[in-house]
């Protein structure tokens, strides 16, 4: 918790009187870092603060301007930064994450939203560059008992980390391997996070113009980089590319199309309503499915991205195959196969051909 505390940009390093700093000390009982002071911003800027709740866990909480106040790229985000960072063998370099290990993976409690994790190296001190990688969080069904916030872990591999600088890609600037990681930070912007579904998230204030957010860090670990997968898993390629919060729905086992939640969730991609989405596993479904043996109901899919998540939060390193249905033509025969990160114009293909890529990702990652 003593790591980390609330970056604060250079025009906000002088108390104003919208602006209150509070030493770790005043609070826990204990004295911080001599660069870990956390300051609770306010008026009509990011309102932030870095807390412990009843649980342990490290809270960053608060709220951003989303209207006519964010129109500075600062005013409309808000972070949460580690102090600096030393090797043991070299104080005035970073940490050397990049032999041997991956990515980071984190064990979060958050609402839903859109988030950044950062690093800064040396280059952020010379330019201005730092690596980002956006992740997002989840939400659990509505319930008026309980809160929505949602436990989930989240891989942040090295390779996925761009480098960015005042918010713009920089193409210059060399990519982030692991190395010399000198700060580690979590931001969100409110810009990123306007398009989320209305119908799902009631932390945005439309009179106010401001999105609350919340993110409870249970841990933050690095994972290994072994040579090849522990893991194959053999998926299905009508998962969507990029899962939104709301659209694995657990109570009647579907993914439900992302534009069948908009706006007040009566209509959905093709014209039809809500409800045609939820359509559980029924005797016709069935039907269909045993008479066509390349189909896949729509409950075999919420199974399978359900597999995907035990295996993505299982620390294992893994290789996920997403195929669109089999035929029992041979590998000589089959057409020649194309990887693709979207499920656009998948076909079915060749058992054969699928048990060599699942062979080749073994032994020749």
């Amino acid at each position: 918790f003593n790591l980390f505390a609330i970056d604060v940009d250079d025009e906000d390093d002088t108390k104003s009187n919208d602006q209150e700093e509070i030493d770790y000390s005043t609070e826990e009982g204990a004295d911080a870092p001599p660069t870990a002071k956390r300051r609770k911003r306010g008026g009509p800027r990011a309102q932030c603060d870095w807390i412990k709740n009843d649980f342990g866990n490290a809270v960053f909480v608060g709220s951003v301007p989303t209207g006519p106040a964010a129109s500075s790229s600062l005013a409309g985000e808000a972070a949460v930064v580690s102090s600096r960072l030393s090797s043991r063998e070299d104080p005035e370099s970073g940490l050397d994450l990049g032999l041997g290990f991956a990515g980071f993976v984190c064990r979060l409690c958050s609402d839903g939203g859109i988030y950044e994790c950062f690093v800064r190296t040396a280059e952020y001190e010379r330019s201005g560059v730092e690596y980002v990688c956006e992740f997002g969080t989840g939400t659990k069904q509505p319930n008026e008992k309980q809160s929505r916030n949602k436990f989930t872990s989240v891989r942040l591999p090295f390779s996925q980390f761009k480098a960015m600088k005042n918010g713009e890609i920089d193409r210059q600037a060399p990519p982030f391997a692991g190395t010399d990681v000198r700060q580690i930070g979590f931001r969100f912007r409110g810009s990123r996070n306007m398009d989320l579904l209305p119908s799902l998230f009631k932390n945005i204030n439309p009179q106010r113009n401001r999105r609350k957010f919340y993110l409870a860090l249970s841990y933050i670990k690095v994972y290994r980089s072994p040579p090849e997968p522990e893991f194959i898993y053999l998926s299905d390629a009508r998962i969507p590319p990029t899962v939104k919060n709301g659209m694995v729905r657990d109570d009647v086992k579907q993914i439900i199309p992302a534009l069948a939640l908009e706006g007040n969730g009566s209509v959905q991609e093709g014209g039809g309503s809500v409800a045609d989405a939820y359509r559980i596993f029924d005797e016709q479904e069935a039907k269909r499915v045993t008479e066509n043996r390349m189909d896949r109901s729509n409950e075999e899919t919420y199974f399978k991205y359900k597999g995907e998540k035990l295996l993505r939060d299982s620390g294992l390193n893994y290789c996920i195959v997403r195929v669109a249905g089999y035929n029992e033509e041979p590998t000589t025969s089959s057409s020649k196969l194309r990887y693709k990160t979207d499920n656009k114009g998948v076909s079915p293909v060749s058992r054969a051909d699928v048990a060599q890529v699942c062979v080749n990702a073994l032994l020749d990652a």
